[in-house]
């Protein structure tokens, strides 16, 4: 007999169990693998921009020992405000990627009890 859920029709048929805890467990792991996958996507595109910076903070460091020239200092006060911008972006990937922890932490919590439900 066919549930009024059609998500929960296709889990259960992909796993091969009716279940209702098999479902939920199925469901919740996979939630969790996505979670870590997200984690482990914005841990890569973290690094990529902490390599930028690295890379524009050298580049800042050799323009500042040219001394004080008009076209020098446009060019630093451009390169600055970028080194900003990617700081920022880390932060918010930052804050992502620890949200991304807690929601897999979460779903790890809920099928450790699932998998002890009888």
């Amino acid at each position: 007999m066919a549930s009024n859920i059609p998500i929960y029709d296709q889990i259960s048929q992909q796993i091969g169990s009716r279940r209702f805890d098999k479902v939920l467990l199925a469901l919740f792991v996979r939630e969790r693998e996505a979670n870590r996958g997200d984690e482990k996507d914005y841990h890569r595109m973290i690094a990529e921009i902490e390599v930028r910076v690295e890379h524009r903070h050298a580049i800042l460091m050799e323009l500042e020992k040219f001394g004080s020239y008009q076209t020098i200092n446009e060019a630093l006060h451009c390169l600055k405000l970028a080194q900003q911008e990617d700081l920022d972006e880390i932060a918010l990937l930052t804050k992502r990627r620890q949200a991304c922890l807690r929601r897999a932490t979460e779903k790890s919590r809920i099928i450790n009890k699932l998998m002890t439900f009888k």
